[in-house]
């Protein structure tokens, strides 16, 4: 609704009320120097409303302020507003805050003969010489219903009416819906207001939620739609609207559950500022995958926020520590704040507003709320759980919310809360019942953007730690507890089997290459011997031939000699 933001000034001049909610839903607040009438049943608000605004008026503008009551006492009301945390003493002992006691003298009363214009005069040199920033008529239905006839009450409302368009200040009617002068006073909201607030009280579901409605706003664009809204030490708190979102990059960060073999399953975990389900019966570990994304969290360093219902903060320290996890550091340190809501009376938009008090004052990065099943399926709750978690989107923090099933069952009964509809990520955890054993079962659901695993894991706690293991399925069944130790344990004898089966696999293959090579050893010092041989014997043949030529060439010189020695013996 942040366009309403932009509404002031542009038709009607408007002034702050102190009530955030409101300003914004109204478009800057109330229009200045200008009526309104706060109209209502009994208990919806109405006074504190108007005093709320009277006191932010004061202390906004430095004028003084009026309260003219006419149902309850000058001490009365001034108890009252002491009540909140408004600083209404320190005013009202300044004189800044002026209460007058409208009510009229029982004698008066009686005679039925009476008007209202010594009251005017008197407020309106009550401030002076400065004009009020506010003035309040609180209650004057039930002053102007003493009145006998309706023309009589007309007259007194068109003197009131002359006195407002002749004063510089804002003026604040508040006037009791159902009343004996409902026609006379609806006439007010109509035509003598510009602005006309409706505050109701209604029963829904076993609840009784106030609501706030504008019901007309002169020259002035404003919500149209009722909102919810509660009584705090503040004052009025008006719930589910927000200022423009600021505008944030979408984290594409992975943060760990604290788990790896979970984290695995989720592609590297959860995007930073989205929202986890963590559902499943009691006793399936919601809380402590809670703590233990927690105690990660805070061993970064960062800061964290966890909301208690069904125990209190030191009970869950001292539980969880029995599985490896340290909360009470973290604690010690000043990362983690561990807040119980022991109240579960209130009603859903009483939680939503002390969870988001807490969020104000702690500024976390991360929070858990365990479980979110306090809030039922009505609507009512619906709207709580959709402004905490839109809450934790425009401030960027990572939300983790656990909830709570009546009896062990299947995912569609964790989601009649609707509030797996709303988050990223849901984590189911459930019991298998197997072997006469009962074993934690996890099963992720959905995580948006993230091609996450589909298979079903036993989630293992021990003094050591949280681990999620395998789960083995055979025949269609998930085996999980002793009958997967039974699995891993033929699994690992058959792989040991294996294992010696391929050794002797290997020594006889290794041996028969040993062998081997020792054939082709032993052969290749055999085949250079007998090349050494052929070469021997190539050799001598060769030296045999040489020898012959060599003789026989000798025989023919010989030869040659000896016919030439007898051819010269004969000639001679």
């Amino acid at each position: 609704m942040g366009k309403f933001d932009n509404v002031q000034g542009q038709m009607t001049r408007k002034v702050s009320t102190g009530i955030t909610g409101f300003d914004r839903m109204s478009g800057g607040g109330l229009p200045a120097g200008r009526v309104t009438a706060a109209i209502g049943g009994a208990g919806t608000g109405k006074t504190v409303f108007a005093l709320q605004t009277l006191v932010h008026r004061i202390n906004e503008s430095g004028r003084p302020g009026i309260l003219v009551t006419f149902e309850q006492s000058a001490d009365g009301i001034t108890s009252d507003i002491n009540s909140f945390a408004w600083e209404g003493g320190r005013l009202l002992e300044s004189g800044k805050l002026i209460v007058i006691d409208g009510r009229p003298k029982p004698e008066t009363v009686m005679s039925g003969s009476f008007d209202i214009a010594g009251l005017l005069a008197m407020t309106e040199g009550a401030a002076a010489p400065d004009w009020p920033s506010c003035i309040v008529f609180d209650g004057i239905d039930t002053l102007l219903a003493l009145l006998g006839t309706a023309t009589a009450q007309r007259a007194e409302l068109l003197r009131l009416q002359d006195f407002i368009n002749r004063i510089d200040s804002m003026v604040i009617l508040t006037i009791k819906a159902g009343s004996d002068s409902t026609t006379g006073f609806e006439e007010i909201a109509l035509y003598m207001a510009d602005c006309v607030i409706e505050l109701s009280r209604e029963t829904e579901d076993g609840a009784s939620p106030r609501g706030i409605r504008i019901q007309k706003y002169r020259s002035s664009d404003h919500m149209l739609r009722r909102l919810p809204f509660l009584m705090t030490a503040g004052g009025i708190e008006v719930e589910g609207i927000e200022a423009e979102p600021r505008i944030l990059p979408v984290s594409s960060e992975r943060l760990s559950l604290g788990v790896p073999h979970l984290d695995v399953m989720l592609a590297g975990g959860i995007f930073r500022g989205s929202s986890t389900l963590l559902s499943g019966s009691p006793g399936t570990a919601k809380t402590t995958l809670g703590c233990l994304f927690v105690d990660t969290m805070c061993k970064r360093g960062e800061r964290a926020l966890s909301i208690c219902f069904d125990e209190g903060p030191m009970e869950i320290v001292r539980n969880v520590a029995s599985v490896g996890i340290d909360l009470q550091r973290h604690i010690n340190a000043g990362l983690l704040r561990m807040h119980s809501i022991a109240d579960r009376s209130a009603g859903p938009d009483e939680f939503a507003f002390e969870i988001r008090t807490e969020v104000e004052r702690h500024r976390p990065s991360h929070l858990v709320i365990d479980p979110i099943s306090v809030f039922t399926a009505d609507p009512i709750s619906q709207r709580a759980v959709r402004r905490i978690i839109e809450l934790c989107k425009r401030e960027n923090i990572t939300i983790v919310l656990t909830s709570l099933l009546d009896r062990a069952a299947g995912e569609s009964e964790s989601s009649r809360s609707y509030v797996s509809t709303i988050c990223d990520t849901w984590i189911h955890l459930s019991y298998v019942l197997s072997n006469g054993e009962r074993n934690r079962a996890l099963t992720i659901v959905k995580s948006r953007g993230t091609a996450h695993s589909n298979q079903v894991g036993e989630l293992l706690l021990a003094a050591g730690g949280v681990s999620i293991a395998d789960a083995y399925t055979e025949d269609g069944e998930v085996l999980m507890g002793s009958l997967r130790w039974q699995k891993e344990r033929s699994n690992q004898r058959a792989i040991r089997e294996a294992e010696a089966e391929a050794k002797l696999r290997y020594h006889e293959a290794k041996r028969g290459v040993e062998e081997l090579a020792q054939r082709i050893a032993m052969l290749t010092a055999e085949l250079a011997e007998k090349e050494g041989d052929v070469q021997r014997l190539a050799d001598e043949a060769a030296a045999s031939i040489l020898f012959e030529t060599e003789r026989r060439g000798e025989m023919s010189r010989l030869r040659s000699a000896m016919t030439t020695a007898a051819g010269e013996r004969i000639a001679e």
